[in-house]
């Protein structure tokens, strides 16, 4: 990319003159019709194409193929394959790839951090406009897909239930193409590529099932984003999963398709290695690490114009802005009121209400200002004013969060609604940290072969989520995860005999399917229903 910058900034004045000049053309085009000015725009857009190829630049080349190949079906009215109804669409689709362009030249010539693969969203709706199948997002991402790794030696062997497997892998599918979260969903759809990759060892397929178990996992950090490419990504996937469940396993020893497997490898290389499976992927498949999820985020941003999480930053701005007035009414009930005309309290409050105007909340813009008015009363003793003005002011600031968060709350609780909306948070995050503890306890019970050492507080680890659970008005579950409980310190702790390897498979995964419930409690999580299932029959298989 370096050579790129120094050698593109050398032609950068030519580029963009001719990129401005197609622009005028484009739109004297989209004024008039006149196939002349189309003609003109074409004859720039093969130009820049000219001057990329020289410099070996791939994306943009490609990008400018793109617009020729479209450009050429758009004068063409006998041709079919683009209906006169999608020119408007084509049109768009040439003004923002113009734009995007030269927004990307000037970030190369800059020396900013980008990827080719960040013009793959505007190749793609170039494409679209002729019906072509989109571009995978890791086409321009250069790998080494057979690399020498060291092959774990074959796991003991044993039948594996491909249909709990992919029902497993589904739920968690459901909730990502539901946008229900990320961690609950991502984890059972981990969970159960785990599964496929431990059968996997010492197969043909095993560097697959491997690099997407460290995929997901990549995909579970907080800076990725789930775009609609990822999820049909994760949708390709499942096919696989089902071809594996027809076969039985059958197909393990296949080689499975070179395009999926660059795809996985190109999540990995935009991960942090925060875990040691996503840091011997990178090291194994030797991955370049110089470019990453938030560096392509923050590029993609730059290119395509305002910050996508606008309302997550006013929110946050509105909620400083909240614990300033607090700050002022701690200050003002110390000092018995230093400001008597509270100029201070006022103006801040104002302004909250004109942004809470802007994002209409007129009803809570309303109370602020109420707020603001009670100030200059003199109908109550100042200790008891202050006093109603913090309540008022966190009835404010629970609105306020409601711009980001989505959690129901019971408006006739006599519990406050921002103290009951904390402690649901709160229990559900323990609830979620014990479940990972209680994973990683019997993982290590598992390859200490059966040492009970590791396992001891797991009843109580599970009796604590159950008692959560409760609290959450979740009796049901609550209910299996006692049966849980029950079954490890009977038929484990308590046991001298280790229970079989399908029995520990079938703990995993009810825990992995209650972790999924508990995630989905502040997602709303439609895909709830299918993981109390699961860990209903994983249950069943326990007790059997």
């Amino acid at each position: 990319m370096s050579n790129l910058a120094s050698t593109l900034n050398l032609v950068r004045k030519e580029v963009d003159g001719a990129l401005d000049q197609a622009a005028v053309r484009l739109e004297h085009y989209a004024e008039s019709g006149n196939a002349d000015d189309l003609k003109g725009f074409l004859g720039e857009v093969q130009q820049v194409r000219g001057t990329f190829k020289m410099l070996d630049f791939r994306a943009g080349e490609r990008l400018c193929e793109e617009l020729a190949e479209t450009g050429r079906a758009l004068t063409q009215n006998q041709n079919s394959a683009l209906r006169e109804h999608d020119r408007t669409n084509a049109l768009n689709a040439f003004s923002k790839s113009v734009m995007v362009l030269k927004r990307y030249v000037e970030m190369v010539v800059s020396g900013q951090l980008v990827t080719p693969g960040l013009l793959l969203e505007v190749i793609n709706d170039v494409r679209k406009c002729r019906r072509d199948q989109a571009l995978p997002g890791a086409y321009f991402f250069m790998v080494n897909l057979r690399p020498k790794l060291d092959v774990p030696p074959p796991a003991r062997a044993m039948p594996i239930p491909y249909r709990r497997v992919r029902q497993l892998f589904q739920i968690g599918l459901l909730g990502v193409m539901r946008n229900q979260g990320r961690k609950g969903a991502i984890n059972v759809m981990g969970r159960a590529v785990s599964r496929i990759e431990k059968t996997s060892r010492g197969q043909q397929s095993w560097g697959f099932w491997y690099a997407v178990k460290a995929a997901l996992e990549a995909l579970n950090q907080e800076a990725f984003e789930i775009d609609l490419s990822r999820v049909m990504l994760m949708r390709s996937l499942d096919r696989q999963i089902h071809k594996l469940e027809e076969s039985d396993g059958k197909i393990l020893n296949d080689k499975q398709p070179d395009w999926l497997l660059k795809e996985f490898l190109y999540l990995i290389s935009l991960a942090e290695p925060e875990t040691a499976l996503i840091n011997k992927a990178q090291q194994d498949f030797k991955l370049p690490s110089d470019f990453k999820e938030v560096h392509l985020c923050e590029s993609r941003r730059k290119l395509n114009g305002p910050d996508q999480s606008a309302m997550d930053s006013l929110t946050e701005a509105l909620q400083d802005e909240l614990h300033g007035i607090k700050d002022l009414l701690d200050l003002a009930e110390r000092t018995d009121g230093i400001d008597d005309s509270f100029s201070d309290l006022s103006q801040s409050l104002r302004r909250i209400a004109d942004t809470l105007i802007m994002v209409n909340l007129p009803e809570t813009a309303d109370r602020t200002l109420a707020i603001a008015d009670s100030l200059r009363a003199d109908d109550k003793a100042f200790n008891v004013k202050m006093q109603q003005v913090a309540d008022q002011v966190l009835r404010v600031e629970q609105d306020v969060r409601g711009l980001s968060v989505t959690t129901n709350l019971v408006s006739t609780s006599k519990v406050d609604p921002l103290s009951l909306l904390e402690a649901r948070i709160a229990a559900i995050s323990e609830s979620q940290t014990a479940l990972m503890v209680t994973k990683r306890a019997i993982g290590s019970y598992v390859d200490s072969n059966g040492d009970k050492l590791h396992i001891k507080n797991v009843g109580k680890t599970l009796l604590d989520v159950s008692g959560a659970l409760l609290f959450l008005e979740q009796e049901e579950v609550a209910s299996l995860i006692r049966q849980l409980q029950r079954y490890v310190e009977k038929n484990i702790v308590a046991s001298d005999f280790a229970p079989s390897d399908e029995k520990i498979e079938a703990l995993a995964d009810a825990i992995s399917a209650v972790e999924y419930f508990i995630d989905s409690l502040m997602n709303q999580g439609a895909g709830a229903g299918e993981a109390v299932a699961l860990a209903k029959e994983s249950i069943q298989q326990l007790l059997q």
